[in-house]
This record gives C-alpha cells, structure tokens and sequence, in this order.
C-alpha cells in the first residue's frame, strides 16, 4: 500500500488516501507524462503503467507489490485546457418569461373527470322519494 501520493506536475482531485484507489488529476496540457513522487514501504515494489498523457482522458495505474499482497491506484488524467473547454462549451442561454400565466391542464382535467364521476354517482344512487 502506498503511504503517500503527490502528483508535481498537477492537481489531485483530493488528498491522498491510502484506502482510496480511483483518483481524479487536473495537469497542464504540456506535460507529456505524470511527474510522480511516491512513498512506500522498504520491501514494496511499484509499479506505474501508462504513464504517456494524450490530449484527452488518459488512465494511469500505479501497482504497490508487497510480498503476496498487491494494490493498484487509478489516476484518471484530463488536460487541463480541455476540461475548461469543455465546460464552456456545455454552458446554454436560458430565457424565462416570467410575465406569462402558467396554465395547468392536467389538474383542470382531473377535477373535471372527479365532478363529473360524483355527479353520476349522485344521480345513479339518489334515494327515490315514496308518495
């Protein structure tokens, strides 16, 4: 199990937890591979796969070995530039029009159908008057 995780050249999503494996990091579009400094026990083994940044989402798994025991930790790496284009791009222009009635049909249709069943209802069992 990995004791400490910093990532130099960008930004964990949160503080480093040693139980925690799925990470999320923010680092500049530039940067080629994760600068990583990593602590662990003396006879761990560690191991980091696909460490090559492309310009959009890139999955990097680092592996700690210790004797029979094995923890891997998942950093999901976006560039940050896209992640701000993105965002832009998503945003939308919402117009409300505050000046117009809300007209709700569907509670008018069901209290119509509710005085219309009790009218039936009133006719179809009115007590009958005896001479």
């Amino acid at each position: 199990m990995l004791k400490d995780l910093e990532i130099l050249n960008g930004e964990l999503s949160v503080k480093f937890d040693p139980l925690n494996t799925r990470y999320t990091v923010n680092m500049n579009n530039a940067a080629k591979c994760l600068d990583l400094k990593l602590d662990a026990d003396e006879e761990s083994d560690i191991s980091v796969f696909n460490n090559e940044i492309n310009d959009q989402f890139t999955e990097v798994v680092i592996t700690v070995y210790h004797e029979d025991e094995m923890m891997s930790y998942y950093l999901e790496v976006y560039p940050m530039e896209n992640e701000v284009s993105n965002v832009q791009n998503n945003f939308e222009t919402l117009e409300i029009n505050l000046t117009e009635p809300k007209i709700y049909i569907a509670p008018l249709i069901a209290s119509a159908c509710f005085l219309i069943i009790l009218l039936t209802f009133a006719f179809l069992f009115k007590k009958k008057k005896k001479c």
